[in-house]
């Protein structure tokens, strides 16, 4: 299984004047220090390298999987919340991906999956199927949860105002737990 995004989100879920506001510092004050510290929080948690495991703003991903699922049977798509299907292929015997008749998109104990009533037969190569889809709470930052949000302004902020690792003693200490408890309730446990 592999996943690549194939479209980025039209905005991000946090903006550099919302964290410049939080930091009560003025617009144009170390500005490119700010936003690195913002991007580096974002990419944090979104994603599927994210700690959440998730998808936070409406993002078109591309997952291919090395097997075909029976007939009748689904495949777990690896981000989540899924809002809409794009496509589902199959690789045919000359290589060719072509489109699979009538896939659904579902969604089960939150995890979000793709089936249909006959797959096809793949051709040989190593990705046999490929599934396209959008995934994120919503196209606008403010579909993400706030306690998310929150999360992520608060990790910015530790990474702007302590720029060297935090240590107590000779042991590293680990970001303030506050973010933790912040996200916990939106990560996703299993794999």
């Amino acid at each position: 299984m592999s996943l690549i995004r194939t479209v980025a989100p039209a905005v991000a879920p946090v903006t550099l004047a919302q964290l410049q506001a939080h930091l009560k510092l003025e617009a144009g004050e170390d500005d490119a220090q700010i936003q690195h510290c913002l991007d580096v929080a974002v990419a944090q948690f979104d994603g599927p390298d994210g700690e959440l495991g998730r998808a936070l703003i409406g993002q078109t991903w591309q997952e291919t999987f090395a097997a075909v699922p029976a007939s009748g049977a689904a495949v777990e798509l690896g981000l989540s919340p899924v809002s809409d299907l794009v496509s589902a292929q199959i690789v045919d015997a000359n290589g060719t991906w072509s489109d699979v008749v009538a896939p659904e998109l579902f969604e089960l104990g939150g995890r979000y999956l793709v089936s249909v009533e006959s797959w096809g037969i793949a051709g040989p190569a190593r990705d046999k199927l490929r599934i396209t889809y959008v995934a994120g709470f919503g196209a606008l930052a403010e579909d993400v949860p706030l306690p998310i949000r929150h999360a992520i302004l608060l990790f910015a902020t530790h990474l702007y105002r302590v720029r060297e690792p935090v240590v107590f003693g000779a042991a590293p200490v680990e970001v303030p737990l506050s973010i933790s408890r912040l996200v916990a309730p939106y990560k996703i446990w299993w794999s």
